[in-house]
Formats: structure tokens, sequence, C-alpha cells
């Protein structure tokens, strides 16, 4: 959210006691009485992006990264070793019993960075609603649920699934092989039942498991509007404390109590937020909506969006906008129905993925635009409303307004907004009502907190 928390992160790695690897240097230290529960600190880094992670992080850190695939087997030898790791996101998402075993047996101490909340639900198998695409497990459905605990694949205990190695299927022939995919899944995650049929559950919550995180020191992630959010959430699932921390000047600094606080992100006062019907759209962009749009022969509501799409951008242009400081999103499964020849809106050039995260690559744009409704996975939020009333946690219930602000938030701060020493307006354009309202009101609360006045 342009704090500089990259730089503060960078920094605070630099002058640690990571780099103390000279085991005699440490053990001269030991010998003082001063050190005596000193220990060899490791850290490991998990980026969004190869780029940020070849040319920002180990340009400025000595720290190494896997280096030929399978990346999932060489990450390994380096834990093994005891170097300072930098890797993506995306191969925390490889990570299992063996990554596990690896940390604990390795003689460091590792502290965790993870510079964004990584992905903590990995999905569910059986969901009342399935997803865009259907590969690995999103192929079953709440049959093929029922049919595994029919054949004891899966037993529940002590509210886990768990797969059972000694079932029959293990001796069966390739038409159960397909629940392969359901096993390996069970590695690196821990499996929650939900819903009910009969006595027997309808689906299973995949999350990622506690112990992947508890092999570590500590863990830092480093994000914005994190109470209320998956990370919140996943830590009251598992009994996991949380201390909130805040940047300034480019330090890391514990809030008062370890509580959250909501903080500001500066430039809010140089947002301009297209409120108007030439812009504004009755229905709800939803994925669903898409979804009827792309069938809807009479093609009104798609005309109707690509006609407030025009009066958005001559907007923006009569200000000073051009093709070439705009960008815009949408679903990513629905982008090419706002395909364009350029004459009256951008080209799917200036397309961003709606969950663009952690780069500047975009910050010259003076121009915004959010064509989305966002939701997280309903099937995901069903079972912490389940879980929140049958262990009588409210807080467990997700808030889907916070993540749809956080999203809305973090694209937008790819923009101009984030340059500090800039004065220029950015424009924005939201023509989902929930949304857009999101935002107008968060954009109130910072300017009254800052004492000033709409």
């Amino acid at each position: 959210m342009g704090i500089g928390k990259s730089s503060s992160l960078l920094d605070y790695l630099r002058f640690g006691a990571f780099y103390f690897k000279d085991e005699s240097y440490i053990e001269s230290l030991r010998r003082t009485g001063l050190f005596n529960d000193l220990q060899k600190a490791r850290f490991i880094i998990f980026v969004s992006t190869i780029r940020e992670r070849d040319e920002r992080f180990l340009q400025e850190l000595n720290a190494k990264c896997p280096g030929e695939p399978p990346y999932n087997k060489n990450i390994l030898d380096l834990i093994r070793s005891g170097e300072n790791i930098v890797t993506t996101q995306s191969l925390f998402g490889f990570f299992n019993d063996e990554t596990i075993e690896a940390f604990r047996k390795s003689d460091c101490v590792y502290h965790a960075f993870f510079d964004e909340i990584p992905s903590l639900f990995r999905g569910v198998i059986g969901g009342a609603q399935r997803p865009d695409t259907f590969d690995g497990i999103t192929r079953f459905g709440t049959a093929d649920v029922l049919l595994m605990q029919q054949e004891h694949m899966i037993v529940q205990k002590n509210g886990i699934v768990e797969f059972n190695p000694d079932c029959d299927y293990n001796r069966k022939s390739k038409e159960y092989k397909v629940f392969d995919a359901v096993k390996n899944l069970s590695r690196s995650c821990t499996l929650y039942p939900s819903g009910d049929r009969d006595g027997r559950f309808t689906s299973i919550v995949a999350f990622a498991k506690r112990e992947l995180f508890a092999c570590f020191k500590f863990c830092w992630f480093f994000s914005y509007l994190t109470r209320g959010s998956m990370l919140h959430k996943y830590c009251l699932l598992n009994d996991i404390n949380m201390e909130y921390c805040h940047i300034k000047s480019r330090l890391m600094m514990r809030n008062p109590d370890g509580e959250y606080t909501e903080i500001y992100p500066e430039g809010m006062e140089r947002l301009v937020i297209l409120d108007d019907k030439l812009f504004n759209m009755e229905s709800s962009l939803s994925k669903e909506w898409y979804k009827r749009l792309r069938t809807d022969k009479t093609g009104r509501g798609l005309k109707t969006l690509k006609t407030r799409f025009q009066n958005a951008y001559a907007f923006m242009r009569a200000h000073g906008v051009r093709g070439n400081t705009f960008m815009f999103t949408t679903f990513n499964a629905y982008k090419d129905m706002l395909q364009s020849d350029g004459k009256h809106y951008p080209t799917l050039k200036r397309f961003l993925p709606c969950n663009t995260k952690a780069t500047n690559d975009y910050s010259n744009c003076t121009g915004v635009a959010y064509l989305c409704n966002r939701f997280f996975d309903v099937n995901c939020t069903n079972f912490l409303s389940q879980r929140a009333k049958e262990q009588n946690i409210p807080e467990l219930e997700f808030d889907n307004d916070n993540y749809a602000l956080s999203e809305l938030l973090q694209f937008i701060w790819r923009s101009n907004v984030r340059v500090k020493d800039s004065d220029k307006p950015v424009y924005v354009w939201v023509p989902d009502k929930r949304m857009r309202r999101l935002l107008q009101d968060f954009r109130q609360r910072a300017l009254e907190s800052k004492g000033k006045s709409l």
C-alpha cells in the first residue's frame, strides 16, 4: 500500500542476526556469558513475483533461491544447508510434510516473512458452488465425498478428515486412482468436514496445515486490513496468537499491546471517485452476473456496461488520462467480453488481473477502472460461519466487505496514488454500487482521521 513495507523488511533483515553464519563467531558470543540463548537464525521470505525475488531481494540480501526444478525438492537442500532463502508465494503452496520435517530437523532457527498473505484456504471438495475451471479437486462433487466415506477412503477424527491408508482403495484398480488428488491434498492441508446429509458430511474444506507455520520461530505477514482477513480467521481457527505492527519511517513497530489499529494510507485525498448515472451500473458486477451476461442473447447488459465504460473513460480523458496512464480490471474469465479496438476505451493491453499486488509497474497511471464485485469463496465462508456457531466464536464469521475493500485498495494502490511526491489526482471508476460505497466510506474515514472533510 505504498508505505515501504518491502524496504522496511530489507532493512530489518540486513541489520538483524540473520547474517551471523560463522559458527565460531556465534560460539565466541556465547562464551561471554551474555548470549547463551543465541541461536543460528535464518530467514525465508515469500514474495509475490519471480521478478521481485530476482531483481530486488536477491540483489540486496545474502540469500539463495531454489535454482532448478523440481523447486519443492530443491528447497529442501537449501534448508538442510542452513541457507537464507527467498522464494515465491506459489512455492509455499507446495510445502508439505517433507518440508516441515526439513525445517524441524535443521540446526538453524528459521523466521518466515510473507510479503503478502499467502493462500491459506486451499479449496473445497464437493462444494456447493463450482469455480470457473474444473481441475484437481474441483472435479469432485458431493456424491464423490459420500462415496469416499462409504468406501472408508476417508475418516473423521476429532473434527478433522484424514485419508485412510489401510482402505481397500489402495489395492483397487484404476477407477479409484482419481482420488489420488485428495490423498495428495491431505499431505499439505488440514481437511475439515462441512455440511450434513444423513449423518455424513457433504464436502471437505482444505486449509494450509498449521504445522507449516509452527516450524518457524516467528511468522511475519506484510499486508493491509489484516484484521477480518483470511489470515485473521485462519489464526482463530487454529488457535494462533496474532500481534499487529505498523511501519513508521521504515521501522517495523509493534502496536500498543499488539492490538489492531486501522491505519489509513497516504494519498486518499487525491482519489476522485466517479459517481454519476452516466458511470454507475444498477446490476451487481459479480461473477454470477458476468456468467449470465455471457449467455444473454439480448446483449443489453453488456451494451450498458460498455456504454458506461466509454463515458467513464471519456471523462478521464478530459482530465488528462491517456491510454498509457490507464489500468482496468474485471474477473479473468470474463475479460474477453470487454475486448476493444481502442477507439472508445483502451484495449486489453491495459488490463490487470483483479488480484494484482506487489508491483510498481503502473505507478504512472492516473485512471483506474474496477469492474467487479468481490466475494470470497462461498463454500469457505459457509464453513467458517458453521464453525463460528458450533464453537461460539462470532469472530470466525468471514467479513466479505473487509475482503472486498482490501482487494479494491490493493488494486488502486498499483496506480500513481502510491507515489508520495506526486500531487496528481487519480480518477477511479467503480461502477458496482457496493464496491463504490465501500471505497467512499473508507475514504471518508481516512479524511476524517486526518482532520479533513470532503
